[in-house]
């Protein structure tokens, strides 16, 4: 008792809250931000013995995986619930990078990554001329055969020490079964060991580091598909894995990404944080089907517990929006559909529910927190002042939920 009493007062101490005494905008309801349980909560209560114990002893780690579209993969409500986070508790990993500009979408600017050669780098949820890769977990690809192709990344382009690591995994194949000619790592260390069961290329570095260059080494007539790069550093702590799409429904996660499973392995989550829907409900009411949607997710459900049976569930429901129609926006009127969907899901399964629909204020309530300033003109999107609010306020949400079951 001693021990969970002290890591209590340890996490209360750590940041208080992350709201602070701010007065929120008229149009946001706190009073919704709650955790909600349709059913029992014994899976995320055995996630909170363990961070018990990471709290009081400092050891050991904690994965927490987040899974969705455009929301994610634009990185500020992400990269803000991975910064409460860790003030509240220890840093560990900050998860997988991928030289986005590769692709042409939205890069994340909390580190920065380059790439030389020549790529191509087909977005999972686009139709494109170009021959698709195979995906993983990051949901990305990109080809190159050039002999000069290389990638370098600073995980602290501020020049801080916040982040660092000591080993580099490369994900990604050659077009041949050859694997030890393709790649080498620029660290001060040519050594790497190819594993087989994540087909990763696994470097230790000489010291832990916050910049790498990674050469690739292709030979002429092949290729080489690089699907992403994940710094270690063997911190006890909490690590967070982002995995964000621009479009991704659950179809492209499930049916597009073949490696997704494998490489949900690296990362074997102890909370998985199911953000996917909004992209799934971007059609009519009528075209809308939950029970398609709901078997959807127990298909990713199935495969994140064949990976750890013990993994708890986190659902984040659809915000009020609008849809791109033809000739423009059209309002979205499946948020309360997929809220129920996820309220059944989560009674189903143990997992918990944080309501972003009822945050927001249910049926409309887009336009208002438009003309609040957080939510951008497509009333689809929010601005980094409301991508910001939300992490603070679900990151909120988990540590009071903490506090009052521990």
């Amino acid at each position: 008792m001693k021990v969970r009493h002290l890591a209590i007062c340890l996490l209360a101490l750590l940041g208080g809250a992350a709201l602070g005494a701010q007065e929120l905008p008229k149009c946001v309801h706190p009073e919704a931000a709650a955790l909600i349980f349709p059913g029992e909560r014994s899976a995320l209560d055995s996630l909170y013995v363990r961070l018990d114990s990471l709290l009081a002893t400092g050891s050991g780690n904690l994965n927490i995986w987040h899974v969705g579209g455009s929301h994610v993969q634009g990185a500020i409500f992400p990269n803000r619930i991975r910064d409460d986070i860790d003030s509240l508790t220890l840093r560990g990993d900050r998860g997988f990078l991928f030289p986005l500009a590769l692709a042409n979408t939205n890069t994340d600017k909390s580190y920065l990554i380059t790439a030389t050669g020549e790529w191509e780098a087909p977005i999972l949820t686009r139709n494109s001329p170009l021959r698709r890769p195979r995906y993983g977990i990051t949901g990305y690809g990109a080809r190159t055969s050039s002999p000069d192709a290389s990638v370098a990344f600073r995980l602290n382009p501020d020049g801080g020490d916040r982040w660092e690591c000591s080993r580099l995994r490369v994900l990604g194949y050659g077009s041949s079964e050859r694997t030890y000619p393709y790649i080498i790592c620029l660290a001060d260390t040519l050594r790497f060991d190819f594993d087989s069961l994540s087909c990763s290329y696994v470097f230790d570095l000489p010291a832990p580091t916050d910049t790498v260059q990674v050469q690739f080494l292709v030979p002429q007539g092949e290729e080489f598909v690089l699907n992403g790069l994940l710094p270690e550093s063997f911190r006890p702590g909490i690590n967070y894995f982002a995995s964000g799409v621009n479009g991704a429904a659950l179809p492209s996660w499930l049916d597009k990404c073949e490696d997704l499973e494998r490489d949900l392995q690296l990362v074997r989550p102890d909370l998985a944080v199911l953000g996917v829907g909004i992209n799934d409900s971007a059609t009519t009411a009528a075209a809308f089907k939950p029970e398609k949607f709901k078997d959807n997710y127990r298909r990713l459900i199935a495969m994140v517990r064949r990976i750890n049976p013990d993994c708890a569930f986190v659902f984040i429901t659809n915000n009020d929006s609008y849809r791109y129609v033809r000739r423009g926006m059209t309002w979205n009127a499946n948020g309360a559909a997929v809220r129920k969907a996820m309220l059944e899901l989560a009674g189903e399964y143990g997992a918990a529910v944080w309501d972003l629909y009822g945050v927001m204020g249910g049926a409309h309530s887009v336009d208002a927190w438009r003309k609040a300033g957080l939510a951008k003109k497509d009333r689809l999107h929010f601005t980094d002042e409301g991508y910001t609010l939300l992490a603070d306020l679900f990151v909120e949400a988990l540590k009071t939920d903490y506090l009052e079951h521990r």
